[in-house]
């Protein structure tokens, strides 16, 4: 086995490159093979499995968000003087993403990959169902005009953008805090039709997306101004809707909007505009809410389905709010005291916090590190809890689903006996004309031919690439690796 994979890693194709490597047995933690594992590397996405762990950790699998509404004023025959209040309780989806079994629905390639990669898709689920239900029980509890405002209460945790800078970390998130546009072609000649979801009056979306017969497909989303949101370029005749995401610059006033709408639609009347700015509620607000004011809840499907969308799928903005998570269930309110928590996590879980650098929780700033041996300790730590199997349930399987469906097929010997987490950093290197692979990784448990239960993380770092060939072929010899393991131990 050990010839096998250094004939792996030590070809041509990594000259410049450097592996890490630790396998070790999942029951006795025996090391079966090991290869640079102290040393730190680039880690991407892997990086979700250890905050993934701590939220687990703090909140459980069967924990539930709650999120209410409350009417804060007077309310008498059905007309509220005051404002009605929704309390932002960081349920990650709000139930744009549940199905009628109780899960949430993701697919393969996620709406958060849609400008970055080709082929996402949309669930079928409708990412107004939480506040749409929250609007019926407004109306089922005798409310049907409000005279004040409407306001989201979003002072659960300090709003921050992400250190990555792509998003703001918020409590209140619908629909991942995207607009999605889904572009289908029309006959060659022919503008394109843009479905977009959630529909909202505040924003308008104008196609100038052609049709054409032959050429390439090529989108460029134009939203400079939040309102008017312009597609531009070509897509082919008869070829796949294509999507394209608009993040949403202000999520709380967004979510605002929605609620009115869905309000609207439920006949109940709101005076103030939906266009206005969500109002700022006073850290020392001294609004009461009370059981006798609450005219609406939502309860959200068990946070062991949240953590399979985050892992399944590689879900950025969940990933890093989940840091922001465990400071509010620890009464903090910052994103670096969340942090701070998250590292107090990954010490009692016995991992060597020397070994790693972190600064989010997704897995993406230039000074993210971790070893093999730090991965592998907070695998092993997790193997034994009691909510492992939820832990276990959500990594994606090789060639099954998630981000690693289709990395082999079901005719490979590692197809469903590997459950793991990957993680991918592309740099450009203009100086050559090629890309630098910074990171591959690949970090999980399996199972060998003889039965063997085995913990692993794998690491290759600074690949030169040339082409999308020079890519597929680094995440082959991972499973190169892995098959030797398969089949040795």
């Amino acid at each position: 086995m050990t010839m096998e994979i250094n004939a792996t890693i030590n070809s041509s194709t990594y000259q410049h490159s450097t592996w890490g490597i630790l396998i070790q047995d999942q029951n006795t933690s025996e090391v079966l093979f090991t290869e640079n594992s102290q040393e730190l590397f680039v880690p991407g996405s892997t990086t979700k499995i250890l905050v993934a762990a701590a939220a687990l950790a703090a909140y459980g699998p069967d924990h539930s968000f709650e999120t209410p509404v409350y009417y804060d004023g007077e309310l008498e025959s059905g007309t509220l003087q005051g404002n009605l209040v929704l309390v932002a309780s960081g349920d990650l989806t709000m139930g744009g993403r549940n199905t009628p079994d109780g899960k949430l629905a993701y697919t393969n390639l996620d709406h958060c990959e849609a400008n970055s990669m080709d082929g996402a898709n949309l669930t079928s689920t409708d990412p107004l169902a939480g506040l749409n239900e929250l609007a019926r029980q407004v109306k089922a509890s005798g409310v049907s005009r409000v005279e004040g405002d409407v306001i989201i209460d979003d002072r659960l945790f300090q709003k921050t953008l992400a250190p990555s800078g792509e998003y703001l970390i918020t409590p209140i998130m619908i629909n991942d805090n995207l607009i999605d546009l889904e572009i289908v072609p029309g006959r060659a000649g022919e503008n394109a039709t843009i479905n977009c979801r959630p529909q909202s009056s505040t924003y308008t979306v104008t196609s100038q997306v052609q049709t054409v017969s032959s050429g390439q497909t090529e989108i460029r989303v134009n939203s400079d101004d939040p309102s008017k949101i312009v597609v531009e370029g070509t897509i082919l005749e008869n070829s796949t809707p294509q999507v394209r995401t608009v993040s949403v610059e202000d999520p709380s006033s967004f979510a605002r909007a929605l609620f009115i709408e869905a309000l609207k639609r439920e006949g109940v009347e709101v005076t103030t505009p939906a266009t206005n700015p969500n109002q700022h509620l006073a850290s020392n607000n001294t609004t009461a809410y009370t059981e006798d004011k609450r005219v609406a809840l939502f309860t959200s499907s068990p946070f062991s389905e949240n953590i399979k969308v985050v892992l399944k799928v590689s879900q950025n903005m969940q990933a890093d709010t989940l840091v922001a998570l465990l400071a509010a269930k620890n009464g903090k309110k910052t994103f670096d005291e969340g942090m701070k928590l998250f590292g107090d996590f990954l010490t009692s879980a016995g991992v060597n916090t020397d070994m790693l650098a972190l600064i989010d929780g997704r897995g993406g700033s230039p000074s993210d590190r971790i070893s093999p041996e730090a991965s592998n300790q907070l695998l092993s730590y997790m193997a034994r809890q009691s909510y492992y199997q939820s832990f276990f349930d959500a990594l994606p399987v090789l060639g099954y689903d998630g981000t690693l469906s289709g990395s082999v097929t079901n005719s490979s010997p590692l197809y469903g006996k590997v459950n793991a987490k990957a993680g991918t950093v592309t740099v450009d290197d203009k100086l050559n004309g090629r890309v630098i692979l910074l990171s591959k990784s690949l970090d999980g448990y399996m199972v060998t031919r003889s039965g063997k239960k085995l913990i692993f993380s794998i690491y290759v770092n600074n690949v030169p690439l040339n082409n999308t060939n020079d890519a597929n072929q680094v995440e082959q010899d991972i499973n190169q690796v892995l098959e030797s393991i398969y089949y040795n131990l």
